[in-house]
């Protein structure tokens, strides 16, 4: 099965000179916790997550208003094709630790999102892609070691 069967196509987004709050009003719209961030041709540049935003306002102590996309993406974007198999998105998944990538077409456009209850709701029809799904929600899940830094005093 293709991405491009089971994908979200209706995704809002965002570009990087906008502020955050812009980012909020599109996840409250859409009911999600994520959007692409895309440059003037549409093409992914990042991501940003509601907790993205939460962790962004209360270090720098501001309202999303007034903290710019640009100042929270990192640059490292996983995306995919919609021409891709499933059990490849999973694998990359798995690899990269990620729930949900943005789809792109073969000029790199923003085309939608998969995410891995998307691939979820679609398992439950198809058995054989059960056991993968299962094996990608247990590596997403993984705890990321937590490295403490010495304050010297």
């Amino acid at each position: 099965m293709k991405v491009n069967k089971i994908m979200t196509k209706s995704v809002g987004f965002c570009q990087t000179d906008e502020n955050l709050a812009k980012a909020v009003e599109i996840m409250w719209q859409k009911d999600c916790g994520v959007v692409p961030v895309v440059d003037e041709k549409q093409k992914v540049v990042g991501m940003i997550t509601d907790r993205d935003v939460t962790v962004s306002a209360f270090l720098q102590n501001k309202p999303p208003a007034e903290i710019l996309v640009k100042e929270v993406i990192n640059g490292k974007i996983v995306t995919c094709s919609e021409k891709d198999n499933i059990k490849s998105v999973l694998k990359k998944m798995r690899k990269k630790q990620i729930k949900r990538l943005p789809v792109t077409n073969k000029n790199g456009k923003l085309v939608g999102i998969i995410s891995i209850a998307d691939i979820l709701l679609f398992a439950r029809k198809k058995k054989s892609l059960r056991k993968r799904v299962f094996k990608t929600l247990e590596a997403i899940s993984k705890p990321h070691p937590i490295v403490l830094k010495a304050v010297q005093g």
